[in-house]
């Protein structure tokens, strides 16, 4: 099915993540998605760079594969593109080209590729090489697992999930908000509700709350269901009508 991000095929998220792979070469992505699946991936599909961004955006894949040489919009503008986004930052892109020459490379390394591929390599070389960059990607511990990464002045810096008091998703950003502080998150809205960090819900197409953060709830009309939060401005955000009931029931649990 095609979507308004004219993705030419899409398949399910699998086991060990999803790759995404933008390239106009349809023998060569054919190849690259059977033997992706083979390994346990999802494989998202796009066949130029024009939408790439939004891709990532809807899609939240583990890694990139991107083609230098396309029609409409080249892999240099999609590298661009990807890490314009802060919450890319730390999202691993492969770069493919026939382009092996040694300013080439550097040309993507200093847009932020992660790694290099020249054209035509081997099956096994290739293979090495995703696996290495989502290994470099996960995180090191599991204590790195209990927090939210948030972009800092050096760069990266963690907040720790009983730390958050709620997160609001604005366009592809999200911000996370601690008791008395705002940060910029490393993941947009959809990653965090991906992760499915205990105890947390998403109330609302916006916002995803602490459930142990929440002070109290009421009805501010007919219409609109809120809740109040444990921060220092005593911050009151609303709740989907469809998930009133699921809300109540959780909170109080919680």
């Amino acid at each position: 099915m095609q979507t308004k991000h004219k993705a030419a095929s899409v398949t399910q998220r699998a086991a060990n993540g999803s790759i995404l792979i933008v390239d106009d070469n349809a023998d060569l992505v054919r190849g690259l998605r059977t033997l992706l699946e083979n390994d346990g991936y999802g494989v998202h599909i796009l066949p130029n760079g024009a939408s790439v961004a939004e891709a990532v955006a809807l899609h939240r894949p583990d890694l990139v594969v991107l083609d230098v040489m396309m029609p409409v919009v080249d892999g240099w503008e999609a590298l661009r593109r990807i890490r314009e986004n802060p919450a890319n930052e730390r999202l691993p892109v492969m770069m493919l080209t026939a382009k092996g020459t040694e300013d080439a490379k550097v040309h993507g390394f200093t847009l932020g590729a992660d790694d290099y591929l020249s054209k035509p390599f081997s099956v096994r070389e290739f293979r090495c090489r995703v696996e290495a960059l989502l290994r470099r990607a996960r995180p090191a511990d599991s204590a790195q697992a209990e927090r939210i990464p948030v972009v800092s002045e050096s760069g990266t810096e963690f907040v720790s999930l009983n730390d958050v008091v709620y997160v609001e998703g604005v366009r592809n950003y999200a911000y996370i908000y601690t008791y008395d502080a705002r940060f910029l998150g490393r993941m947009s809205l959809g990653a965090i509700e991906a992760a499915e960090y205990p105890g947390f819900m998403r109330v609302h197409r916006s916002y995803i709350v602490r459930l142990a953060a929440v002070k109290g709830y009421h009805w501010a009309n007919k219409s609109s269901f809120r809740l109040v939060l444990k921060n220092a401005e005593g911050a009151v955000i609303p709740v989907s009508r469809t998930l009133v009931t699921q809300t109540k029931q959780r909170v109080n649990e919680a």
